[in-house]
């Protein structure tokens, strides 16, 4: 029996957030360690006055320097698709009706396979600004400058970490329960592994969280798990889709679908997660995972 809804959100975890949450140090070192000798040679361009020169000279010394530099304009990538006009003649340009500009003007700078000359890419990084915050000494070091730039490119990853964090925690009670389990599965493997038909209601490469046999009755159990710290938009929209997709596991024939959330974020979202309570049957929060919900399923 369900517990009642009042009591689901009484029990909502206040968070499920560590301390090393925040960054993920270990991997901002590792990624360090691949340029920083790089960005060490390139230390030796901080105020320099004839900047661009001296940016030609240096990389015609050192061009491995340039595997290094898009680090350093807050990137992964190598490749710079660009159009090549200032920002304010950019959208002059469109407030005029002038628009061939996008395609007269488009420049790709690749620094893995250099494609132009380096006076060229002097002229992207001056306009970039990057060569203007090293001629006026406004860092002192490319090393520390960059450790900050991984830092603030690493908590894009927090909305990711917060969503592992919560299927960790539902996999040690996997591990606890003893029952077999899939994890990140396809629909097509499920398909393929339990004779079922998935791919009638997605995409074959869609994937549930956890996929299991329930020890009661032998039911195959899809599963979604997800926390949410603060409120927003995404629950509202994570609790219409997880009905519809509940509708949509009904017609597949032994199987059921199971959706554990939990998080404060809930608390400003009730009326969101109330309807989906009422609409989704079997939707449970940590608490219920203690009450050892994965023997009752």
């Amino acid at each position: 029996m369900k517990r009642d809804f009042e009591d689901v959100i009484k029990s909502l975890k206040k968070s499920i957030t560590p301390a090393d949450y925040f960054v993920d140090y270990p991997k901002v070192y590792v990624n360090l360690k691949d340029y920083e000798v790089h960005l060490n040679i390139l230390n030796t361009l901080i105020g320099k006055e004839n900047i661009e020169e001296e940016f030609v000279k240096l990389v015609s010394k050192y061009p491995e320097v340039m595997r290094s530099i898009p680090i350093l304009l807050a990137t992964h990538e190598y490749k710079f698709n660009i159009i090549n006009v200032p920002c304010v003649e950019f959208l002059n340009n469109i407030r005029n009706g002038e628009y061939a500009f996008f395609d007269e003007q488009y420049i790709c700078y690749d620094f893995k396979k250099l494609n132009h000359l380096l006076e060229d890419y002097a002229i992207f990084l001056k306009k970039s600004g990057l060569l203007k915050l090293l001629q006026d000494r406004k860092i002192k070091n490319l090393v520390d400058y960059a450790i900050g730039i991984e830092v603030g490119l690493d908590s894009n990853s927090r909305k990711n970490r917060s969503g592992k964090i919560m299927e960790d925690i539902v996999e040690e009670f996997f591990k606890v329960s003893g029952i077999k389990y899939y994890k990140q599965i396809e629909y097509k493997d499920i398909d393929e592994k339990f004779g079922t038909n998935f791919c009638s209601i997605g995409k074959a490469t869609k994937k549930f969280d956890f996929v299991f046999r329930s020890k009661n009755n032998n039911d195959l159990i899809v599963m979604e798990v997800n926390c949410y710290g603060t409120q927003g938009s995404k629950p509202n929209e994570t609790a219409k889709g997880y009905v519809e997709l509940n509708n949509q596991v009904k017609k597949i024939n032994g199987a059921k679908f199971v959706w554990i959330t939990d998080g404060n974020g809930w608390k400003r979202s009730k009326l969101n997660l109330a309807d989906a309570y009422v609409k989704i049957e079997h939707l449970y929060t940590i608490k219920d995972l203690e009450n050892n919900l994965l023997e009752k399923l």
